[in-house]
């Protein structure tokens, strides 16, 4: 679900909408940070969720008095016992803002889902004034990448927009540098007011290679998990809308073609998963000189290593072949072509929400024969 769209739709009919959003949770919670909730319709409908249950309608009630006033409030919940009267016991606490959102907000709105769409990510930053009446939105890029995102803000703007809110020693851009590395919102309480930095993660897309049998069960599982699918076949047959209908567009061309059509982004996962190994491999070739954040594998250890070494002789660097996921997907013991699609797609969930520090690459268990390419190509030369 597009929350951004579906607040733009309501505000076609309504002067304003509700919006609530978990910005920070400690232990146990029925839903995670960044989680939304639309109330719409005079404040008697609901989009999202913010955990569900009794907990829910208090927010929306909550909303209702909001509604009136025309303020922002930041509403804590503890989830205990003696906490508060929700019936939802899970030994953590939460903290949601509660904003209005008028059809001034329309052109703001409207950026944030475009660049979600497109994949890019973003820092929104909410300031709110002490009595919550005086609302302010505006969307910063990475400081690193200023030149990325159109119409952003320059952090260091940024900085002097909250001056006179932001606590003495406070930094701004390393803020928003945390916010992006972490995915996690920033609070900061000041005397005059609070500030809110909410990581927006764009849309991922995932290219698949192939549209054989595993791909179309890849395609769903994706699509469910949020990623925008685009499937690559060199046959028309295997690459249409009536397929793979779930998907946002389809490609019939030849493979080593297909690339002259795609926007790879460093936001973009490609699974090859063609038929036969001299597909798989022209795709590949082509595949490591991308940006693409994942590129993964069908295939045994024999099959990839026979491909790398193939690779490594056509004069591919062994260290662009370090950043494959082959054999792709998760062990989870997966033996059916569904199992093998949710083993797939789980495996780019991990590298997506993993600090890449600390993720575990699949080339490690493979060093000793990365080894022996690296010796093997040393020889030849």
């Amino acid at each position: 679900m597009d929350i951004f769209q579906e607040i733009i739709k309501a505000l076609e009919h309504e002067d304003r909408v509700m919006l609530a959003t978990i910005i920070s949770t400690s232990g146990s919670t029925p839903a995670s940070a960044l989680s939304k909730m639309l109330v719409k319709d005079d404040c008697s409908a609901i989009v999202g969720t913010v955990g569900g249950g009794c907990m829910e309608a208090d927010v929306a009630e909550h909303a209702k008095i909001i509604y009136q006033k025309r303020i922002a409030k930041i509403v804590s919940y503890r989830l205990t016992e003696d906490g508060i009267e929700q019936g939802l016991i899970c030994g953590g606490t939460l903290n949601i803002l509660i904003e209005p959102v008028t059809r001034e907000s329309i052109p703001l709105l409207t950026q944030l889902r475009d660049l979600c769409d497109e994949g890019e990510d973003c820092v929104l930053a909410t300031i709110l004034s002490e009595d919550g009446s005086k609302i302010e939105k505006t969307i910063i890029s990475h400081p690193d990448y200023q030149d990325r995102l159109p119409g952003s803000v320059n952090p260091f703007f940024v900085n002097e927009l909250i001056s006179k809110l932001t606590p003495t020693g406070v930094d701004i851009e390393d803020l928003v540098r945390k916010v992006y590395k972490r995915g996690e919102t920033e609070h900061l309480k000041t005397e005059s007011g609070e500030l809110i930095l909410e990581p927006m993660m764009g849309k991922p897309s995932l290219v698949i290679f192939g549209g054989g049998h595993v791909s179309k069960y890849v395609s769903r599982t994706a699509t469910m998990a949020g990623f925008g699918v685009t499937v690559v076949d060199d046959r028309d047959m295997f690459a249409n809308p009536r397929r793979f209908p779930e998907v946002e567009k389809t490609i019939a061309v030849r493979y080593e073609e297909a690339f002259e059509q795609l926007t790879i982004k460093p936001s973009t996962y490609i699974v090859i998963v063609t038929r036969g190994h001299r597909y798989d491999e022209v795709v590949l070739e082509h595949a490591v000189k991308t940006q693409a954040k994942y590129i993964g594998m069908i295939g045994s250890k024999r099959k990839v290593f026979s491909t790398y070494q193939r690779l490594v002789k056509r004069g591919t660097p062994v260290e662009l072949l370090k950043k494959i996921y082959a054999p792709m997907g998760l062990d989870i013991g997966a033996v059916t072509a569904e199992e093998i699609a949710v083993s797939i797609v789980s495996e780019m969930i991990k590298v997506r929400r993993t600090d890449s520090k600390e993720l575990a690459h699949k080339s490690d268990p493979m060093k000793p024969l990365f080894y022996k390419l690296e010796k093997d190509n040393s020889t030849t030369e």
